[in-house]
């Protein structure tokens, strides 16, 4: 079964690294955002099984875009990323909607979550 991401980050850098991570993964694809405006955008016409989302970005933040998402696309699961993350940060991704936060450091972290969560919805 194919598994669509969208990934947004206003880091071209960090975009393409983690992308190519989540594509190691057969069948996973993943749409590129350049920030949270275009990733509510993109997630319309995807229809993506996970949104991974920066906290950080021009436009329109992780945090809006999550808002935004929750009323578009309620069972789509949203993930932030973050440089600083902290509890406080945590709790108001949380509260926007996003099911789970993470350091950018930790992108092997995330993409164990994300082959887990996929594997209980298979």
């Amino acid at each position: 079964m194919p598994i669509r991401i969208v990934l947004a980050d206003d880091s071209p850098f960090w975009r393409q690294q983690l992308g190519a991570i989540l594509e190691k993964e057969p069948g996973w694809t993943v749409f590129q955002a350049t920030n949270g405006a275009d990733a509510v955008e993109k997630s319309i016409w995807t229809h993506p099984d996970a949104i991974i989302l920066d906290m950080c970005m021009p436009i329109l933040d992780g945090l809006s875009a999550a808002r935004q998402l929750r009323r578009v696309s309620p069972k789509v699961p949203v993930l932030m990323v973050t440089v600083d993350k902290s509890e406080f940060l945590e709790i108001t991704a949380l509260e926007a909607g996003a099911v789970a936060v993470f350091s950018k450091m930790d992108c092997l972290e995330l993409h164990k979550f994300l082959k887990q969560m996929f594997a209980k919805a298979a």
